[in-house]
């Protein structure tokens, strides 16, 4: 369906929503302790609705051997991240979303579409209960408004989801398993991208993954989100091959998409930028990408520090090389994922045979 037919259909729901919630305060509004029970039951279910919706996808994913990466739901967020989980708050109005790793590869089709499919299952089961417990509460005991005021919301969420259409914010996930189950182009590159990180997971650097996984796929538009994802991966396979121009193709093709790019993507897309202009010996233009992620650079992470030791060791700065390296260096021991750590040795020894010979 198009996104004009997806307008339709999200504004409809919207209005049967409202239409629904008003219904039951029109029978609620001879008192106040059940207009207040009305309300109540919506603030509950504007909670926990999106909260069952999105750990119902991470539910499905940890049974497929996926970890936690990021999810928000409402308005709050947990972050994964150096081994901890982070819990805050996020802006309610952004998208829900759950982002996982896959912990190894295989079956990678299968196990996106499970994955896909938690958060429909979750939300459907807990729509059923919840009109189930209003029904056995209403023939027992009588009208619970609390309950009441909880289901519309509850069922605008589940039908929001429901249909395989894309709005503005995204694909539903009926869309995106349909998109896995079809092969289609997006979807295809996703399950290359999975399965290039469960491999990651278990231990393969970028370089030891078959080549096909980076190149043998569809062309997508560069606002679609997998194309970024799939350069970032196909500029790390080249780079530990050696291929310099190719992977500097990789990221010039990146940085030529960089409005589609999230703040985080742009951030890295520069640090790796200071890192490869270094190699090729271009100072202005490492300078110039240095100025866009200056407060990057300074931070304790691998990859500044390997982009500001190619940088002192090909700009004539040996004795701070030699300090960066040995951060980095202690940097990589806390490197979850064993390819990325691996990866990241090779190219850290590359530098380390340089600074020998300077």
């Amino acid at each position: 369906m198009k996104r004009s037919v997806a307008k339709i259909y999200s504004i409809g729901l919207l209005f049967l929503f409202v239409v629904g919630e008003l219904t039951v305060l029109v029978f609620a509004w001879q008192s106040v302790g059940r207009i207040f029970s009305v309300i109540g039951g919506l603030l509950f279910s504007l909670a926990l609705a999106p909260t069952v919706h999105e750990f119902g996808h991470l539910a499905f994913a940890k049974a497929n051997a996926m970890k936690l990466k990021y999810i928000k739901f409402f308005c709050f967020q947990i972050l994964a991240q150096k081994g901890k989980k982070r819990f805050g708050f996020a802006n309610p109005f952004a998208p829900d979303q759950t982002q996982v790793l896959p912990q190894k590869g295989g079956d990678m089709q299968r196990r996106a579409g499970a994955y896909a499919l938690g958060g429909l299952v979750f939300g459907g089961i807990f729509l059923v209960a919840i009109v189930a417990v209003f029904f056995l509460l209403l023939i027992f005991v009588g009208a619970n408004y609390f309950l009441l005021g909880a289901i519309p919301y509850v069922a605008y969420l589940f039908f929001l989801n429901l249909p395989p259409i894309e709005y503005a914010s995204g694909k539903t996930d009926t869309l995106i398993l349909r998109g896995v189950k079809k092969g289609a182009d997006e979807e295809k590159i996703m399950l290359a991208c999975m399965q290039i990180q469960g491999e990651l997971s278990e231990g393969k650097s970028y370089g030891e993954i078959d080549k096909e996984l980076y190149l043998s796929l569809p062309q997508l538009p560069e606002d679609e989100p997998m194309y970024a994802m799939n350069l970032f991966f196909r500029y790390r396979y080249h780079l530990e091959k050696k291929e310099l121009d190719e992977a500097a193709d990789a990221l010039n093709r990146l940085a030529s998409s960089a409005d589609y790019l999230t703040e985080q993507e742009e951030t890295s897309l520069a640090v790796e930028l200071v890192y490869m202009n270094s190699l090729f010996k271009n100072q202005a233009e490492a300078d110039e990408c240095g100025k866009f992620c200056a407060c990057a650079l300074q931070a304790d992470e691998l990859a500044s520090k390997r982009a500001l030791s190619a940088y002192s060791l090909a700009f004539g700065e040996r004795e701070k090389a030699q300090i960066l390296l040995k951060q980095a260096q202690e940097l990589l021991e806390s490197e979850e994922i064993a390819g990325v750590k691996k990866s990241e040795e090779i190219l850290l020894d590359r530098l380390k045979r340089i600074a020998e010979q300077v």
